[in-house]
């Protein structure tokens, strides 16, 4: 595959993407990340906290898959089907 054809596909890819066409999208995906980076931060390190964290990442990572479905299989939150 060429760089030509590379590029090609991942502006397909990135249109079909809401994240980065829908502002409104874009703000609620940003906010849901910045509330997973900041449970990581703000855990404790036992291995308890550590758990429940990462179970509240999966969760909202799920509702950015809901809002954009590719931006999440991009990103590597979402497997594809």
């Amino acid at each position: 595959m060429s760089n030509q054809e590379k590029a090609q596909q991942l502006k397909e890819s990135m249109s079909s993407m809401q994240y980065y066409t829908n502002p409104a999208k874009r703000r609620k995906i940003d906010f849901i990340l910045a509330e997973c980076a900041s449970l990581f931060a703000n855990c404790d390190s036992t291995y308890a906290a550590r758990q429940q964290a990462k179970y509240k990442e999966q969760e909202l990572l799920g509702q950015i898959a809901k809002l954009d479905y590719h931006f999440a299989i991009q990103c590597g939150y979402q497997q594809a089907d």
